[in-house]
């Protein structure tokens, strides 16, 4: 216990003394202007959800969206909050940053009591700095960069994601305690600040579980390069294998380099965060095998093993007609589902006294998972992931592990 304490006090030291100068950058770049808020109606309280149904954030921000509006669903049909009706406005920001902000600030000035902004920091911030300036709640659906929960840009300001190092080290954890894992090679790819800091967990937790040396790697590659093959032939070159490889990616970058080293031979266990989720892309790997992933929950042709989880998903698909494309789409439920728990345990939509409430969380038991918040870090590093085997091109969840406890848990 007093290890997991001394992580969380080591990762909330690390990130206080982080991004100061960028706070000061989004408040130009947003360049907020903010007019009298035009009040919702008596009976009801309005939330809003300023996110990408258009360009390349859509398929990010669409499931979680889609699931925020099940829960309003779920919370009306039960009488609503605080005796209220929710009603959730979402305006599509086109994956634009100054449309972002546009967005969220007609939302505050409707009456908006909570944001939920995008699965992406570069993306949300715009959104999540007009809600600090208005003091109002903010909630990323499934952005992992540090910076939504570590007060860059607020104390309002919070993420429903787990921390992209933490998955890092869930998923080096798991590797090398219930694998038995000894030696690993690291390509990262440089596309997205997720990828550098999944692989940075990473490579921190193995070497505190197997030492520096069982490392024989780190190589980088960018995801529109059409070949990795100096990458294959620098690994090769060593002569002998490593246990497992982690390429911290994204489709479709994820998908070529994988492609390219089982061409040539590399069959060794292939390791990935939340960003190998969804099985779109496998069909761009044939016969996909020996591939381990993490999520929140079950994505597209998944198992789910939480009842909770899978009743989302059949109500999901009743409304929509599909599955969430991505096991980060549940993290939008979560955004709605935890901002009205503490609302209800406040007695209040009152931003001060709702913040409140979400810092005390410890393991509350979201839809998303395992949630904890502090009064110093608005974001998850210890949370319980689903860890995903992919052989033959069919993906099998083995549990939910705990890096805390280095087993699957569970909770439900």
């Amino acid at each position: 216990m007093k290890a997991n304490q001394q992580t969380r006090a080591n990762h909330e030291e690390r990130v206080a003394m982080r991004s100061l100068n960028l706070h000061s950058m989004l408040l130009g770049i947003a360049g907020i202007v903010l007019a009298s808020p035009t009040l919702a109606a008596d009976d009801e309280v309005l939330i809003g959800a300023p996110t990408s149904f258009s360009g390349w954030m859509a398929a990010f921000d669409t499931s979680p969206t889609r699931a925020a509006e099940i829960a309003v669903d779920d919370i009306n049909a039960k009488g609503g909050l605080l005796g209220k009706k929710v009603r959730l406005v979402h305006i599509d920001t086109k994956t634009d940053p100054a449309e972002t902000s546009k967005a969220a600030q007609a939302l505050v000035r409707q009456g908006a009591k909570m944001i939920m902004t995008a699965c992406d920091f570069d993306s949300g911030a715009p959104a999540a700095l007009v809600a600090q300036a208005a003091s109002v709640i903010a909630i990323s659906s499934c952005g992992a960069d540090m910076k939504y929960g570590n007060m860059t840009i607020g104390n309002d300001v919070f993420t429903m994601a787990t921390d992209a190092e933490a998955t890092g080290r869930t998923i080096a954890d798991w590797g090398a305690k219930k694998k038995g894992w000894k030696t690993a090679y690291v390509l990262t790819d440089t596309f997205i600040e997720y990828d550098k800091s999944l692989c940075r967990g990473f490579l921190s937790r193995w070497k505190e579980l197997n030492g520096d040396q069982s490392i024989v790697l780190e190589d980088s590659f960018k995801n529109a390069d059409v070949s990795v093959a100096s990458q294959i032939s620098r690994y090769k070159d060593l002569g002998k294998p490593a246990d497992a490889m982690i390429i911290c990616s994204v489709p479709p970058g994820l998908a070529s380099a994988i492609r390219q080293f089982r061409s040539a031979g590399v069959e060794i266990p292939i390791l990935e965060g939340t960003g190998g989720d969804g099985s779109a892309w496998h069909s761009a790997v044939p016969g996909l095998s020996n591939f381990y992933y993490l999520n929140y929950s079950a994505d597209a042709g998944v198992t789910e093993p939480r009842p909770d989880a899978e009743a989302f998903f059949k109500a999901y698909e009743k409304k929509y007609n599909e599955r969430p494309g991505s096991g980060q789409g549940i993290t939008g439920y979560s955004v709605v589902q935890a901002w009205a728990k503490a609302v209800e345990r406040a007695g209040s939509f009152d931003t001060d006294k709702v913040r409140g409430e979400m810092e005390k969380f410890t393991d509350e038991p979201l839809l998303a998972g395992l949630t904890t918040f502090t009064p110093k870090l608005h974001t998850n590093v210890n949370r319980p992931m689903l860890i995903i085997s992919v052989m033959d091109s069919k993906p099998v969840p083995l549990g939910y592990y705990d890096i805390r406890k280095g087993d699957f848990v569970t909770w439900w």
